[in-house]
């Protein structure tokens, strides 16, 4: 599983949406409307040589000469209109455009609430349960372990206890993906500045009404809490929407579901959670044994 597909409190670890779109193929502008062009015209037809004075064509004696007919001027075609202009490419990117539509007031006070229940939370930890619904395959996987969070660094870490025992570490700008069975430990390079506001509201920086439209959700299988959905502003190619449902007293995500493109959803649910009890670094290291392979793509 990728390290990235779970490894943040949301399950979800997502890039911005400007740079999801970049690596997206633009938008194309819709072509313009097609242009009548104008019949070709027929060749205009060339007036006749005024035939010169021979002995087989001479004009009576003492008459004028017959003085060749004036050629018809030719008819120009009518103009044809303007070409339009090639779409601007950059007009074609899609954009951020803010959203005018006012916040229902309930989902504004449970939103501002959320983000300073994490604004104010130092440290975090909690047990989870993991399950996965893949739509084209119209089958489901589940797992569950412990996760840990804390905001000075950032750091988080997830470890997996079934069906098989992986870790999952995001520090100091990396990811670490440790699976024990496999015995190989991959250390890849992720930068902080580049995480959606999905991720960084965790640790007080990211605003989630800024990159995402967010109203109440409608969905039969989340209650017992504050149902929110949200939609991202700007499309991203790799998820169409995140439920979150809320503590209605903490309004800590007890719930979260992200629908990918093709309709799957993967559903995290936590129990057991602690916040601000002092967890260190030390809960954030990984020490495999000396005979697990370590593949290094942060270099």
């Amino acid at each position: 599983m990728n390290p990235l597909a779970i490894a943040c409190l949301v399950g979800l670890l997502a890039f911005p949406a400007a740079a999801c779109a970049a690596a997206a193929p633009a938008k194309k502008a819709e072509p313009a409307a097609p242009i009548a062009k104008a019949e070709p015209k027929a060749p205009a037809a060339k007036p006749e040589p005024a035939p010169a004075a021979s002995a087989a064509a001479k004009s009576e004696p003492g008459a004028p000469a017959a003085k060749a007919e004036p050629a018809k001027p030719e008819t120009k075609a009518e103009p044809k209109p303007a070409e339009p202009k090639p779409a601007d490419p950059k007009a074609a990117e899609p954009v951020v455009v803010a959203d005018k539509t006012p916040m229902d007031p309930e989902v504004r006070k449970a939103v501002d609430s959320m983000q300073k229940f994490y604004e104010d939370t130092k440290d975090f930890q909690a047990d989870f349960k993991q399950v996965y619904k893949y739509k084209t395959f119209a089958r489901t996987t589940e797992a569950a372990g412990k996760m840990k969070f804390k905001k000075d660094g950032p750091s988080m870490r997830w470890d997996y206890l079934k069906p098989g025992e992986k870790v999952f570490v995001v520090a100091a700008e990396k990811v670490f993906a440790y699976d024990k069975e496999a015995k190989q430990l991959i250390v890849s390079r992720m930068s902080a500045d580049r995480l959606s506001a999905s991720v960084t509201f965790l640790w007080g920086q990211g605003k989630l009404d800024r990159e995402f439209r967010i109203t109440k959700a409608d969905r039969k299988d989340f209650t017992g809490g504050i149902a929110l959905e949200l939609t991202p502003k700007l499309v991203d190619p790799r998820f169409q929407k995140v439920f979150f449902l809320l503590d209605p007293k903490t309004f800590a995500v007890k719930e979260s579901i992200v629908v990918d493109p093709d309709g799957s959803e993967n559903r995290m649910t936590f129990s057991n959670q602690k916040t601000n009890t002092g967890l260190t670094n030390d809960a954030f290291k990984i020490e495999p044994p000396a005979d697990v392979q370590i593949k290094r793509m942060d270099e």
